[in-house]
């Protein structure tokens, strides 16, 4: 069948191709331009996704425009003919990106012109998707003509001043579709409850909003959000606060969310945790981060009582678990702290987030797990039996040897039959494979990677074996690939390179 024949759907899966080739505009520009056939698919494709008004412009007869101080400044009024002619490529529009940068060239003139389109329709009629990455006020009415009801996402910055709140507003009406918001709302900037109560009118007007990436908030906010029956998934960056000066319900209860993303220090998220709860989350993503830089690592002290939080906060049901720590492990060489025994957690700091039965997905790499042994991992690994993804120790340089061996690698494939991305630490040695649970265990086909941090081994050959007996489909072991070549191993671990780089080569054969 000759090109030309095919479907409009078809063509436009091929032109998409194009659009990320070399040269994609001319490209697209030229396949339009062959014949009738091309010409729509072609030029919906070219104009889906734009970034700066520029494009639109530079549609008009060249000369229309000129520069003064650095400003485009227009050298007459639209005509009609140039408004219908803008409006041809305008409806095309499905995502648009508007920079700070693009404002500042911007000239005043030039914004009241594209203000004052003859139009009935916001300037981009059909656009699902708007980034506004500006925050000064006197450009709101330009983006007040590109809000419309075809928006599905919108991804704003700060939400505080009167001008902004307004806007916030304003999106209830004009914006019926809006399904996911992006913005800083900087709440806890409004010292009056009555601007608090009306940020949070108008985010209850957004009736089919379901994913609100909120910026900073406290208690007094998240006691807020927490009536917003529509929203599935918040994300937040938890401000530094003392819990126990508020004087809020305890707990604070969000009984729809889905998926939940906080970012925060530790000593605020461990308050938070414990007096919040998720009710229906099945997803979190936890991003402990140090604002001020100044501390190193974590206090050890602090993780149990997070991991208890972490039990109570969220359901049974929880299926993703994911514990990202905002620090460079993998090049962390203070010996001090990789050998201090204060940061080896053992089973009973992990036991309670055994009560998630669900998980699938648990990431806590950072952790120190030289004190959990096999029987302790044959435990979690029952508890767990619907895991696919497990990051379990392995991200540090920890110095102290880990308690697991190649047993508790095998108890993990005995349990968890759907797991298929793995990092952990374990001593790799040689064990007899015709006892329990070596005799019971099916080969697990979905690992062909396997990360194992600074893990021992003894007898490569006998290893490599063994993997490959419970691991059919294994092509590589990852053995501090991701660190810096030019830092050194530290002792007992300094020839274990050598182990698991003979490993891979016996894997390949």
């Amino acid at each position: 069948m000759h090109i030309c024949l095919l479907p409009t759907e078809i063509l436009l899966h091929i032109f998409v191709i194009y659009k990320n080739s070399y040269r994609p505009c001319a490209t697209l520009a030229a396949l339009a331009a062959t014949c009738r056939k091309f010409k729509e698919p072609a030029l919906d494709t070219l104009w889906k996704d734009i970034t700066g008004f520029r494009p639109l412009i530079s549609c008009l007869l060249s000369g229309i425009t000129r520069k003064r101080r650095g400003k485009s400044v227009l050298r007459r009024p639209f005509s009609d003919g140039e408004w219908r002619l803008i409006n041809q490529y305008a409806r095309r529009i499905r995502s648009f990106t508007v920079s700070d940068v693009e404002l500042d060239v911007l000239g005043n003139q030039f914004m009241q012109a594209l203000l004052s389109a003859p139009l009935s329709t916001p300037l981009l009629p059909n656009l699902r998707s708007l980034v506004w990455d500006d925050t000064r006020e006197r450009f709101h009415p330009l983006l007040r003509a590109l809000l419309g009801p075809t928006i599905t996402f919108l991804e704003l910055g700060n939400i505080s001043s009167p001008s902004s709140l307004a806007l916030l507003a304003f999106l209830g009406a004009q914006c019926p579709s809006l399904r996911e918001l992006t913005c800083n709302l900087n709440l806890y900037d409004y010292n009056t409850e009555g601007r608090l109560d009306a940020s949070c009118e108008a985010l209850h007007n957004l009736r089919g909003l379901s994913r609100l990436n909120a910026g900073y908030l406290t208690p007094r906010e998240l006691l807020r959000l927490a009536s917003l029956s529509s929203l599935k998934s918040l994300s937040f960056v938890l401000e530094d606060y003392n819990y126990e000066e508020e004087h809020y319900p305890t707990p604070i209860v969000f009984s729809k969310l889905d998926q939940v993303h906080i970012t925060a220090e530790i000593s605020p998220l461990n308050s938070c945790l414990a007096n919040v709860r998720f009710l229906s989350c099945r997803s979190v993503t936890i991003d402990c981060s140090d604002f001020d830089y100044t501390k190193i690592l974590y206090d050890p002290l602090d993780i149990p009582g997070l991991i208890v939080s972490l039990s109570k906060c969220f359901p049974p049901p929880l299926e993703q678990l994911r514990l990202h720590w905002e620090f460079d492990f993998f090049t962390f060489t203070d010996e001090c702290i990789l050998a201090d025994p204060s940061f080896v957690f053992g089973f009973d700091v992990v036991a309670p987030l055994l009560s998630f039965s669900h998980l699938t997905d648990l990431r806590l790499d950072w952790i120190c797990i030289s004190a959990i042994d096999d029987a302790s991992l044959k435990t979690i690994a029952q508890s767990w039996p619907r895991l696919e993804t497990f990051w379990f120790g392995n991200a540090a340089r920890w110095v102290i040897p880990p308690s697991l061996t190649f047993i508790g690698l095998v108890y993990l494939i005995h349990h968890c039959r759907h797991l298929h991305t793995l990092r952990m630490s374990f001593c790799a040695c040689q064990v007899d494979i015709n006892g329990e649970p070596f005799a019971q265990t099916i080969p697990n086909k979905n690992i062909t990677e396997l990360s194992v941090g600074m893990s021992p081994i003894v007898g490569p050959i006998a290893v490599a074996s063994q993997l490959h007996r419970f691991l059919p489909k294994l092509t590589y072991v990852d053995f501090l690939d991701w660190l810096d070549c030019d830092i050194p191993t530290p002792p007992p671990f300094e020839h274990l390179e050598e182990g698991w780089d003979r490993v891979n080569e016996l894997l390949k054969v």
